[in-house]
């Protein structure tokens, strides 16, 4: 129930404490790894789901922008060169849906493969969920809606082996870890 309200009512109270908290983030963020992007509306598609307490709560990609899209460049563990990706803090996402204070949460991709993602990574890092790649919507041939993106370019201690298999696309549901 918490987590559908918070998606359905009062949002505009909780996109102003987002604005808020995103604003003192900034001060804490590494000039170079995130810089704010102004690009159009993104349509009311549904990036993923949220399943949480046997319910499960679409999740839009509007929603998600609304909190505030950042662009980062960084290279990839699995494609060459350089790669630039729009989207949104993780942190906000789980501020957004009500798993910020779990120790881990759990991305399952469309084809089933499944990532824990500790709670360090998310506030160790700006984890971004790109929504976006040079400007253009994700899609499922672009590895979208949505997709995990550590900055490899600021953050070097997240290249790493451990972190590498982290990067998920194709999210299909976010849940609590265990």
């Amino acid at each position: 129930m918490r987590m559908s309200s918070l998606l359905n009512t009062g949002f505009s109270s909780l996109r102003r404490s987002l604005i808020m908290v995103a604003v003192l983030a900034l001060g804490v963020l590494p000039a170079r790894a995130l810089e704010p992007a102004d690009l159009p509306e993104s349509p009311d598609t549904v990036a993923f789901n949220v399943k949480n307490n046997g319910k499960s709560v679409p999740v839009t990609l509007r929603q998600l922008e609304k909190l505030g899209l950042y662009r980062v460049t960084t290279p990839s563990p699995f494609e060459k060169g350089q790669l630039t990706f729009e989207g949104v803090l993780f942190r906000d996402v789980l501020k957004l849906v009500g798993l910020e204070g779990e120790d881990s949460v759990v991305l399952r991709a469309v084809d089933e493969y499944v990532q824990i993602i500790p709670r360090e990574d998310w506030t160790e890092g700006p984890l971004l969920l790109a929504t976006r790649q040079n400007g253009k919507l994700l899609t499922r041939r672009t590895q979208g809606p949505t997709r995990l993106v550590y900055p490899l370019n600021d953050h070097p201690a997240f290249d790493t082996p451990i972190h590498k298999p982290r990067w998920v696309w194709l999210i299909k549901t976010l849940e609590p870890g265990d």
